[in-house]
């Protein structure tokens, strides 16, 4: 029965019996949708090895093979594996000349296969229409294919509007190059790991989104289009930045508190000029009663120098009172540690530290909001002084050095006792302080400064026995910075 069937009829799965029942004819695509090899299969009675359970009566079945040639139905099957078949059936008679049926031929299709995939597909559809993520479809020209529920309700387009549209609409124009990258990624059969970005809604308005772009393949693995996914970062944005401003406040509030601390220093620091421009002004003011005019102007120019002392202790206090956003830029670390060296050293004029500043010369700038970091510093110098008050030792060295990974690093060194082992390991959580009346909030403020920079603040023993505190920053380009 084989003779003169073409070749690719051996990929189709077909068996024929006889008129016995008997296997005669078992193809590739039968062994294949059975299991059985053609060895196995022939020769077998065909409704036993199958267990063929057909959806019409056999007698049925029979009077339309004789009278028409052929039957077509469904039937219930078994593999050789034991599992159960839905094959959609065709058979067809053989008659000899004299009309008589001497074989039927079977063809079968596997319907169970295609209704699962059917019921995959329709639970992915399921899935996707029910995400709270926008998911987008996209030929290769960049045309909307498909528009789920979330996507209308994200960017406020319904989707027979979108469908067919260019996805450019959703981005902005000044996004346009990103978008051509992604385009040129996804061709050649690369995808975009979640990255944030923004696209546009309806009304204009810009939508943050967090988006992954991956490409979508046909059965034969040529890639004909993307799928977008956006998922909105609206409410995440808004909750980093009610974090960042309680931050913000949380910063300010320390500053006054430490400000507070040694608020009688600075009363009598800022004294010390008023009291010397009194001073002089009745120095002065005797002198041009006596005629002496030009001593009396070198009385005055001493005036002008009190009087610039004491406006530089007032801008310093107002600069770090001073509540404000943060601004990250390249600022000279210099500068930073001057600053806090100069408004910390206030009031140790009972217990004189020796100060020594070292900057080294590929570490003199970093990428720092420089208030917060002077506070960092102002706070970390405070700490070294009062530890060290009472040693026959003060010496305070702060000193700048660079690391790997674009970092610097400033540390702060000083000559006192050290810290207790019980407080090293818990130094930075909040609430924990060695002073009698401290809150503990200072160094943890600090350490969520530096971290809030991208770098680490740490303590260690060195090896006076004293403290020596490390805080790396993202280290600028000088030369550019210039």
């Amino acid at each position: 029965m084989a003779e003169g069937l073409p070749a690719a009829f051996a990929q189709v799965p077909a068996l024929a019996r006889g008129t016995d029942g008997r296997i005669r004819l078992w193809t590739a695509g039968a062994a294949r949708l059975y299991g059985w090899s053609a060895a196995e299969a022939l020769g077998q009675h065909a409704a036993a090895l199958l267990d063929t359970r057909p959806s019409d009566p056999p007698e049925a079945i029979a009077a339309r093979l004789a009278a028409e040639g052929a039957w077509h139905g469904t039937a219930r099957q078994r593999a050789a594996d034991g599992r159960r078949l839905d094959v959609a059936a065709h058979w067809a008679a053989e008659r000899d000349p004299a009309g008589a049926i001497t074989a039927v031929l079977e063809i079968a299709t596997d319907i169970g296969a295609t209704a699962e995939a059917n019921a995959a597909l329709y639970r992915l559809a399921a899935i996707v229409e029910a995400s709270d993520d926008a998911i987008v479809g996209e030929d290769l020209d960049g045309c909307i294919t498909s528009w789920n529920a979330a996507a209308e309700r994200m960017f406020g387009h319904p989707a027979p509007a979108m469908l067919g549209q260019p996805f450019a609409v959703l981005v902005p124009p000044d996004r346009a190059a990103e978008a051509a990258a992604i385009a040129a990624r996804i061709r050649a059969g690369g995808r975009v790991e979640p990255y944030e970005t923004v696209r546009l809604r309806a009304d204009g308005s810009a939508l943050p989104v967090l988006l992954t772009v991956a490409p979508i393949r046909d059965a034969d693995g040529h890639i004909t289009g993307a799928s977008c996914i956006a998922h909105d970062i609206t409410n995440r944005r808004d909750a980093e930045a009610a974090l960042s401003a309680k931050q913000a406040e949380l910063v300010h509030l320390s500053r006054l508190s430490e400000l507070g601390q040694i608020a009688s220093a600075l009363a009598h620091e800022i004294n010390q000029p008023l009291t010397a421009i009194a001073n002089y002004a009745a120095g002065a003011d005797r002198l041009l009663a006596a005629g002496r005019a030009e001593a009396a102007a070198g009385a005055i120019a001493r005036i002008v120098e009190q009087a610039a002392r004491g406006a530089g202790i007032v801008q310093r206090m107002r600069d770090f009172m001073r509540k404000r956003e943060t601004e990250t830029r390249a600022e000279s670390l210099a500068t930073a540690i001057e600053e806090a060296c100069a408004l910390a050293l206030i009031g140790t004029t009972t217990h004189p530290v020796r100060l020594t500043r070292a900057i080294a010369a590929d570490a003199t700038m970093a990428v720092i909001d420089r208030v917060q970091i002077e506070q960092v510093l102002f706070n970390l110098i405070r700490n070294a002084i009062e530890a060290m008050a009472g040693q026959p030792r003060q010496d305070l060295t702060v000193a700048t050095r660079r690391l790997d990974r674009g970092m610097v690093e400033i540390s702060v060194d000083d000559t006192g006792p050290g810290l207790p082992e019980t407080v090293r390991e818990r130094l930075f959580q909040p609430f924990v302080t060695t002073k009698a009346a401290g809150l503990g909030m200072g160094l943890s403020i600090c350490r969520a400064i530096v971290q809030a920079h991208g770098g680490t603040l740490a303590a260690e023993t060195n090896e006076t026995g004293g403290t020596t505190f490390r805080l790396s920053l993202p280290a600028a380009d000088e030369k550019a910075d210039r």
